[in-house]
């Protein structure tokens, strides 16, 4: 399991290094805030955000626990070639489900609140994993 040292988003570089790797997507991103994907130019693009912990109950008094990050990966893509999104999500998905991405990991995929939505021509469609972590507390 990997451990969070210095860094706590440390998953956003090799999660965005793996989503780079799929076929088909033109550009991958990360972002603040899921409003920002209004703006979305380029298409297929790769959206990612941090979600947040779950910590475990086995937290041992805060001087080490185990927490579970989920980060959302969002494809966008213009509406009409349903056939290429459909690629590209099963690409996503077998690209990280099961994997471990430069030690972090294996990713799981979860279940996510956040529906797929269509604007303006444009389909958005998201995704959810976890991966498991363990943290140190500061402690003498």
């Amino acid at each position: 399991m990997f451990e969070l040292t210095d860094n706590h988003l440390a998953a956003s570089e090799p999660l965005k290094q793996a989503l780079t790797r799929v076929k088909g997507v033109l550009h991958v991103q990360y972002l603040n805030e899921l409003t920002e994907l209004e703006h979305v130019q380029t298409t297929p693009t790769v959206f990612y955000l941090y979600m947040g912990d779950a910590i475990s109950d086995k937290a041992n008094a805060g001087a080490s626990m185990q927490l579970k990050q989920t980060w959302l990966v969002v494809l966008a893509d213009r509406l009409g070639d349903e056939a290429n999104t459909g690629h590209i999500l099963t690409s996503i998905i077998r690209a990280l489900a099961g994997k471990k991405t430069q030690g972090i990991g294996p990713w799981q995929r979860v279940n996510t609140s956040i529906k797929p939505r269509y604007t303006q021509g444009f389909g958005f469609y998201p995704l959810a994993f976890t991966s498991q972590f363990k943290m140190r507390g500061n402690h003498p």
